[in-house]
């Protein structure tokens, strides 16, 4: 058994319900003054002000008590959107979007998605895994506990499965827990270019089954934009994703607005991701529907664009949850603290707001928030130890680590 005592603040985001945070709700992360937590074999066993617990403390050998003063206590991020599987990196692309090109004229050039597509074929398994594993630390050190993963830069059966698998041995391997997405729909492969059709069968016919079968993933994902995948593609996608139970993830109005939103709503998908151009119709969907919002800041910060209207969002009552989007192109990042200050500087969300929508709304978003995204009796033991005395510093001062110690499942990680 350990504790943390004598916090400044046990910021324990805890809700009453297990559905996600929306409207006024997500203004509550459940302060705790002077607050203490227990911890035993890696779950949470205590959770409160130092003095009601202190009868439990009394029992903990002084060795295993951390004495939290001047510093607090949070749940662990839940970053439920990253593409971190991938080889190599695209500065060079960065710099060409700093002299005006745009981010869609690169990829139909054959950059973007399909230049990191040529390098992780031309890369070796260890390589991959390496660079992967080094993404995984990274995040861990920035306080990210739990992390979505997509493939996407296969665009094949052969180096989409291979993607998974490889994300399968990194998942056994790594202390981070990783929820794996398939987004064989990431882009058109150049030798489909003439034959979208053929390419959107291939992933219904063949990827799916296969990725289904070998349970190589939880979720299925589209990148439903203008000049990818249509409406119709992401809707014969998805029936053929249900029909082979998987669930449901969507890239939808990021540049343009299709009505993806509206499809992912109606299909009971568990995110709908970027919504920097979302219309009012798609706003009326979220607004009806369990479907949450997952906000990308570091994307428009990255590609100097606009960002998603989450201050409309929450005030039409519509969950949100933030992620880093930790991709080689637009968004290379692993810091959830850094997304945080995005969210507040640019999307003018509260702390407490970007707090829970990075940590237990983004456990919904991902299904997950009976075991993380909290800090309650019962759940693992995923926290942070951050060296500041208040949760409004971490957008506050920005562009620093404010992680002290990442403690996963109840171990502290080096």
């Amino acid at each position: 058994m350990k504790a943390i005592i004598n916090l400044d603040q046990l910021v324990t985001c805890i809700h009453t319900t297990s559905k996600a945070k929306r409207g006024p709700e997500m203004n509550d992360v459940g302060v705790i003054s002077n607050g203490a937590i227990i911890i035993d074999d890696g779950f949470i066993r205590g959770v409160g002000s130092t003095y009601s617990l202190q009868k439990t403390i009394d029992k903990i050998p002084k060795e295993n008590i951390i004495d939290g003063r001047g510093k607090i206590v949070i749940p662990g991020f839940v970053d439920s959107h990253t593409h971190a599987i991938f080889a190599g990196t695209r500065e060079k692309e960065f710099a060409m979007r700093l002299q005006g090109k745009p981010y869609m004229e690169i990829l139909l050039a054959g950059g973007g998605i399909l230049n990191s597509r040529k390098t992780l074929m031309e890369s070796s398994d260890k390589e991959i895994i390496e660079q992967t594993r080094a993404r995984f630390d990274r995040m861990i050190a920035f306080g990210t506990t739990s992390v979505e993963v997509k493939s996407g830069y296969g665009l094949s059966t052969e180096q989409e499965i291979r993607s998974l698998e490889l994300l399968k041995v990194l998942s056994e391997s790594h202390v981070i827990d990783v929820q794996k997405t398939f987004l064989g729909a990431h882009a058109v492969p150049p030798e489909y270019k003439d034959s979208k059709s053929d390419y959107v069968s291939l992933v219904c016919n063949e990827m799916i089954p296969i990725i289904a079968s070998k349970k190589l993933a939880k979720y299925c994902d589209v990148f439903c934009e203008k000049g990818v995948f249509n409406v119709n593609d992401t809707e014969r996608i998805f029936e053929t994703a249900i029909a082979n139970g998987l669930e449901l993830r969507l890239h939808s109005d990021e540049i343009e607005s299709l009505g993806g939103t509206e499809l992912a709503c109606a299909l009971g998908a568990r995110s709908v991701d970027h919504l920097i151009a979302i219309t009012n119709n798609g706003l009326k969907a979220l607004e009806k529907c369990e479907t949450i919002a997952n906000l990308l800041p570091g994307t428009s910060y990255s590609l100097m664009k606009s960002y998603a209207p989450a201050r409309e969002m929450i005030n039409r009552g519509i969950a949100l949850s933030l992620s880093t989007d930790c991709n080689p192109g637009s968004c290379y990042t692993e810091s959830m603290p850094m997304i945080i200050s995005l969210a507040c500087l640019n999307m003018k969300l509260t702390p407490a707001e970007a707090l829970n929508a990075a940590t237990f709304n983004g456990a919904c978003s991902l299904g997950i928030q009976d075991r993380v995204g909290s800090l309650e009796m019962g759940k693992e033991a995923d926290l942070l130890l951050l060296d500041m005395q208040s949760y409004e510093a971490i957008p506050y001062h920005f562009g620093i680590n404010p992680v002290l110690k990442t403690m996963k499942y109840g171990k502290w990680i080096d």
